[in-house]
């Protein structure tokens, strides 16, 4: 199944063969829980997420035609989950327990230098929370999911063109946060 296409793993799922699932899964759920975390805040919200985003791609296979990418509809499901999931009262994202950080090289960074990393892990997250929900959701797809502002468009359900003032404005304001925090420090911290 690894040498299959996305195309061709959901046309099997389409066909009512539930094996595909699990290659899909392996191939996007990190970039989904990735996604939700950053965009809900804690950990238990974005593994829920995360299930549920599969759940809704085996339920509704039939639904992707192809047209766009796999990992576009995927993360269309997510932001969807994720919008519902705000607008509830008592979801609205709290301080998390723990960063969540990228995946370590091989090789161990000091205890010094992991602080730091998880220091500037927390001001971006914070930093993150200063943006309004459409422009978090397009900084995140942009720049940590690497989508591109056509795909980030279909995911939103708007244009290429309020996609990048979305991140254009998201970026001001990641530059101005992140700045007059860094001006009681002495350190140099690049938000992406």
């Amino acid at each position: 199944m690894k040498r299959l296409s996305d195309q061709e793993l959901m046309k099997l799922l389409q066909e009512g063969d539930l094996s595909p699932a699990g290659e899909i899964f392996d191939r996007y759920s990190a970039r989904i829980y990735n996604f939700a975390y950053r965009f809900l805040r804690t950990p238990e919200a974005a593994e829920d997420a995360t299930q549920e985003v599969f759940v809704k791609m085996i339920r509704y296979a039939k639904q992707f035609h192809g047209d766009a990418k796999l990992s576009t509809w995927l993360f269309s499901i997510t932001a969807n989950h994720c919008r519902d999931h705000l607008r509830k009262a008592d979801n609205r994202p709290k301080e998390p327990e723990e960063t969540l950080l990228t995946l370590a090289d091989s090789s161990q960074p000091s205890p010094e230098r992991n602080m730091e990393i998880k220091e500037d892990e927390l001001r971006v997250q914070n930093a993150l929370q200063m943006l309004t929900p459409e422009q978090r959701e397009a900084i995140l797809l942009s720049r940590y999911q690497g989508l591109s502002y056509a795909e980030i468009a279909r995911i939103a359900g708007c244009s290429e063109g309020a996609v990048k003032t979305r991140v254009f404005r998201a970026m001001e304001t990641l530059k101005k946060v992140l700045s007059a925090d860094e001006a009681g420090g002495d350190r140099c911290l690049s938000v992406m």
